[in-house]
């Protein structure tokens, strides 16, 4: 195995980064959440930097203040203006770009914008379920983007996180049922 391939870097990056992701599906803390994940996309920025997935960098990059402001409270509606904003002109810009270097249409680049737009937008949300539900939604088209990019580590985790996503949407409710019964 030559550590100095950008595959076998990137998916070791990867790995690390996603065992932390991973774990957060299984939180039930909004807040513990949100900063396992900021760790996990410092790292899957290093990891799609690698890889060469610029626009899945710069997205990666803008979630770190996004999940930052969202843990203080500070997400308001012009930062996540301004960070929906970023994400979809850097995105699109890099995307584009890989496109028009490459010569050819490279869907690596799309698939994680939107998706990252309406985790920013929605983010705020108090339901636990639909934060989770937001979860997934999101980690799906990463899935998807990972594998297009060869992180293959990735993928493999962002399947467990959308599973440990939906134990924890399951305990929720479970745990809300028995609320409503003791009441």
């Amino acid at each position: 195995m030559n550590l100095t391939d950008p595959i076998v870097l990137g998916n070791i990056v990867s790995f690390i980064a996603c065992s932390i992701s991973a774990a957060s599906g299984y939180v039930k803390s909004k807040n513990k959440t949100l900063i396992m994940q900021t760790i996990q996309q410092a790292l899957s920025m290093t990891a799609c930097i690698i890889l060469h997935s610029p626009s899945g960098a710069v997205l990666n990059a803008l979630s770190v203040p996004r999940n930052l402001l969202a843990c203080k409270d500070k997400l308001n509606f012009p930062a996540k203006l301004i960070l929906s904003v970023l994400s979809g002109g850097f995105g699109l810009f890099f995307a584009i770009s890989v496109c028009i270097e490459s010569g050819h249409f490279v869907l690596a680049g799309f698939l994680p914008i939107i998706p990252t737009i309406l985790y920013t937008i929605w983010l705020d949300t108090q339901d636990a379920v639909k934060f989770k539900l937001l979860v997934i939604q999101m980690i799906t088209f990463w899935t998807i983007h990972d594998m297009l990019i060869k992180s293959y580590t990735s993928s493999f985790f962002n399947l467990f996180q959308i599973l440990f996503s939906v134990l924890a949407i399951i305990r929720i409710r479970k745990e809300q049922k028995e609320q409503k019964t003791q009441a």
